[in-house]
């Protein structure tokens, strides 16, 4: 039996187990290095993740230094919390 799901839905499940493999590595993450590496690792994967979106639709203009800006925070809260330990 053949289902036909439409591209757009299919897009959604890809990004749904990417996203549950991402918060599972994050939770390997955590265990081993700390809540630092795990939120760093967070927001560098949202920005990764969110460039790869934008070259997928070719909507928007796909930079590294975007998914850079977007992961910062994550690294910035890691700092403080290795400061603050």
């Amino acid at each position: 039996m053949i289902i036909n799901i439409p591209r757009d839905k299919l897009l959604h499940l890809a990004l749904g187990v990417l996203a549950l493999a991402c918060a599972l590595l994050a939770l390997v993450i955590y265990e081993h290095f700390g809540l630092g590496a795990c939120l760093a690792f967070a927001t560098t994967a949202v920005g990764v993740l969110y460039e790869v979106n934008q070259y997928i639709r070719k909507e928007g203009q796909v930079e590294l230094l975007d998914a850079i800006y977007t992961a910062a925070p994550g690294f910035v809260a890691w700092g403080l919390l290795e400061l603050i330990r």
